[in-house]
């Protein structure tokens, strides 16, 4: 195949023949599919949400730079998308249920996103990786006593998803059984499945909500009183905002790291100890975001006017999905499949550019490195109870990992 050469003669809705975006998560072989589009389209590629619901695809580096940092041309805000102009997004259906306009840190841009912004930057400002990774590593612990002796495990149903929510559920005031419901409302939201979607999110706005009420009457030394004792006296509806947005957003792709990373651990020999290798979870943690990246995907910008990127014409209102793997890929094709000829690759990639940069990326590493050393540390002599070929992979439109990590392992004496 060969790249189009009419790109700038098309417009997204002229397009037929279009790939389904879940083909870069569910696939065994991503970098196939985005040599195929990348072929077939170049570095902008048109793909399929769900249904009839089209997206550009930004593949290459240059265009994802281009995209994430220039915000008065590509917006956030979905009410900027010609489907929802139009009253054609289905509020029940799993894309609505995602991409649906409304009022949080991670959806909106210039003014109201800086003020959001500022209640989560500034929180976080003080925040005490010390004392985190203490809370992380309590939960690590009393979460691996329940399976040690069974001497077998799940390391995503019953490791990778728990930790990171019962972290996150510590620093913000959730006690364990509403991390768990919260948990559950997050994994209904990313898999973006019908109307389940939509349910999901009132669920879980209603958790955070009574978190807030809560703490307006009784603050505590946690994140969400943090946020309600800003010096911009922020309403109770802002930290609903802040709070939801870190709560939900967060969770999936950071199940996805340390999950991609155990999976490594077990499975190359470049990382696994027992066979020689030598690289830290760390290093490991590294490689995961350079190689594999959490988000796969991220959430679409909306064309402010018409442009070109990529030699795409972009109409105002298209909507663009930063593809991030796609983006890393296509800047190692020149170098193979070795991710270490290029140290750090495009890591950085996995955690944003421009105003919406990811704002927990410090928190964020915490937990994910404490949660791979005291696997690591804890589960002596494991290996994967099935061949790596046959673990299931969950792709939603964002992330991609294997869906279980069956392991059995020697308890340490």
């Amino acid at each position: 195949m060969t790249v189009t050469t009419t790109t700038l003669a098309e417009r997204l809705t002229d397009l037929a023949d279009l790939t389904p975006l879940t083909e870069t998560t569910r696939s065994p072989d991503p970098a196939a599919v985005y040599e195929r589009l990348r072929a077939r389209w170049g570095n902008v590629a048109p793909v399929l949400l769900e249904g009839d619901v089209r997206a550009w695809l930004v593949l290459g580096h240059r265009e994802l730079a281009t995209l994430l940092r220039n915000e008065t041309l590509y917006s956030r805000d979905s009410r900027n998308w010609s489907l929802v102009a139009a009253g054609g997004l289905d509020p029940g259906s799993g894309v609505g249920a995602v991409l649906a306009p409304r009022d949080s840190v991670y959806y909106v841009d210039g003014a109201r996103h800086r003020h959001l912004r500022r209640l989560v930057d500034d929180a976080f400002e003080g925040f005490d990786e010390r004392r985190l990774a203490v809370t992380v590593r309590q939960w690590c612990e009393s979460t691996l006593d329940r399976v040690a002796a069974k001497g077998e495990a799940d390391l995503v149903s019953e490791y990778a998803w728990a930790v990171p929510l019962l972290a996150m559920s510590t620093m913000f005031g959730l006690d364990p059984e509403e991390a768990r419901a919260m948990l559950g409302h997050a994994r209904r939201i990313f898999r973006a499945r019908g109307a389940e979607g939509a349910e999901a999110l009132v669920a879980q706005k209603s958790l955070i909500v009574d978190l807030v009420v809560r703490r307006r009457v009784r603050p505590a030394d946690d994140m969400t009183s943090a946020i309600l004792n800003h010096p911009s006296l922020p309403s109770d509806e802002d930290v609903q905002s802040a709070v939801s947005t870190m709560l939900v957003l967060g969770s999936e792709f950071e199940v996805a790291w340390i999950t991609q990373a155990l999976r490594l651990r077990l499975t190359d020999p470049r990382f696994d100890g027992r066979s020689g290798g030598m690289l830290s979870a760390s290093d490991t943690l590294e490689a995961v975001l350079g190689s594999i990246p959490p988000a796969s995907n991220t959430g679409p910008r909306y064309a402010m006017a018409d442009t070109v990127l990529g030699g795409r014409r972009i109409a105002a209102g298209d909507a663009l999905v930063p593809g991030i793997l796609g983006a890393s890929a296509e800047s190692r094709g020149a170098s193979g499949d070795d991710l270490w000829l290029e140290p750090g690759n495009l890591a950085y990639l996995t955690w944003g550019a421009g105003p919406h940069a990811c704002p927990v990326r410090r928190p964020a590493r915490v937990i994910a490195q404490v949660a791979v050393e005291v696997a690591l540390r804890r589960l002596g002599g494991v290996t994967l109870t099935v061949p790596l070929d046959s673990l299931p992979v969950t792709g939603t439109l964002w992330s991609s990992m294997p869906w279980q990590l069956p392991v059995r392992f020697e308890v340490p004496r």
